[in-house]
């Protein structure tokens, strides 16, 4: 089918009404500030007379991008991702150009692709495995793209970008996104290649290059579930998944310019082993969650609730703990989990436990607490405050009952789970 191509589209980048939208996603989404030390709230103060002078660049052409600012996260392996933060303003404006581009190319992703798009979530992508699970396709094609955020070839990108767009100014201003470049401690780097992670159009990019992909497995009629630049593709055969691997390897290297991971892609039968996709380790038809991200939940728990803190429990939950769990809850709740939650929510609040009792210090404030529920004072007895092994005593499993987490409004995981799948885990 033949898509429209677009030949002026960059006055509807500049339009005010744009530029008001485009700020509001980047406050909504809030964020460190760039290189130039502009927060988001310090371009609010003023936002009328930013905006205005902001279109008065984009329209005279003279808007300039600053290099993104370079901080780095750690990654479930131990080992860091490279994250690009621009300027606020080069927020705005990235904002402004994927609000007018976006829809044009929403008209031509396919259904495998589920990253970064309106109204599609990673769990459709997670159901779509599943289904493809239930339908037989279990052998899997893991193909890993090495680096594939900082390697975009940027001339094959804006080529492809060209065959919808051929708007000068709209090609050039990505351009100026794609080359403005890093500064690390000081230091200038040029970006020759790759789409910043960190930056508001980088998602976009990614999904247009990679529809490429889409549009081959399509052709030859293959299972491929997409998630920016994580994917894996079904075959109901290892003979069948194993030369589908061939094909996208010479496909992504030879045609993209990418870098297919040599140790970390893999052909798996997954009737016989586990694979991972989305932070959910798949086995058979069973989704659990991937016991790296598991282990990562829960430092993050122990650091939370570290027993060498004397603090108002419920502001520890309220505060520190709900959102934690509540996010995590959701994401991964829509699996084989049930037993796993009912698990880790006895966990937490034995780790609520032993900070309550670090909080009391000593043993006579448990005691009050005891008598307060009815407890005979001569039942009572002595116990060590700060062992970790206490926080399992009958005397304080009484204090500090299910009940009362609930009614300091501690979120369960057990009640976020949702059954999406047939089997039990």
């Amino acid at each position: 089918m033949e898509r429209r191509v677009w030949y002026s589209l960059y006055d509807k980048v500049y339009k005010m009404g744009n530029l008001q939208s485009a700020f509001y996603q980047v406050r909504k989404n809030k964020g460190a500030p760039g290189i130039d030390k502009v927060t988001i709230e310090d371009y609010e103060r003023d936002l009328e007379s930013n905006l205005e002078a902001l279109q008065k660049r984009l329209k005279e052409k003279t808007y300039r991008t600053k290099p993104v600012k370079r901080r780095y996260i750690p990654k479930d392996n131990g080992k860091v991702r490279p994250l690009g933060i621009p300027t606020v303003e080069d927020r705005i404006v990235q904002a402004a150009v994927r609000n007018i581009i976006e829809p044009i190319f929403e008209e031509e992703f396919l259904p495998c692709s589920f990253g970064f798009r309106p109204e599609i979530s990673a769990h459709m992508a997670l159901d779509q495995v599943s289904d493809y699970l239930n339908q037989g396709y279990v052998h899997v094609v893991d193909a890993d793209l090495q680096s594939y955020f900082d390697t975009i070839p940027h001339d094959k990108l804006i080529q492809r970008i060209r065959k919808r767009i051929t708007d000068g100014s709209i090609l050039s201003l990505i351009r100026q996104f794609l080359t403005a470049g890093v500064m690390e401690e000081q230091v200038y780097q040029e970006t020759l290649e790759g789409a910043p992670q960190g930056g508001v159009l980088s998602p976009l990019l990614s999904n247009i290059y990679l529809h490429q992909l889409d549009l081959l497995m399509k052709e030859r009629g293959q299972r491929i579930v997409r998630f920016a630049d994580d994917f894996i593709i079904l075959c109901k055969s290892q003979k069948g998944a194993e030369r589908v691997m061939k094909g996208v390897k010479r496909f992504l290297e030879e045609e993209l310019g990418l870098t297919v991971h040599p140790t970390k892609s893999k052909v798996v039968d997954s009737t016989k082993e586990t694979f991972t996709f989305l932070g959910y380790e798949f086995y058979r038809n069973i989704r659990r969650v991937d016991p790296k991200k598991l282990k990562k939940f829960k430092d993050k728990v122990k650091l939370k609730t570290r027993k060498n803190q004397t603090v108002d429990i419920q502001i520890l939950i309220q505060e520190g703990l709900n959102p934690l769990i509540r996010g995590w809850g959701n994401y991964f709740g829509k699996g084989n989990v049930k037993s796993l939650f009912k698990k880790l929510d006895s966990w937490i609040r034995r780790r609520l436990r032993m900070v309550q009792l670090r909080s009391w210090r000593h043993v006579k404030n448990l005691h009050r607490a005891l008598i307060k529920k009815g407890w005979r004072e001569n039942s009572l007895q002595g116990i060590r405050m700060f062992a970790w092994r206490s926080s399992k005593s009958p005397m304080v499993h009484g204090a500090l009952d299910n009940e009362f987490f609930s009614n300091l409004g501690l979120v369960s995981l057990e009640s976020r789970f949702t059954t999406v799948v047939p089997k039990g885990d």
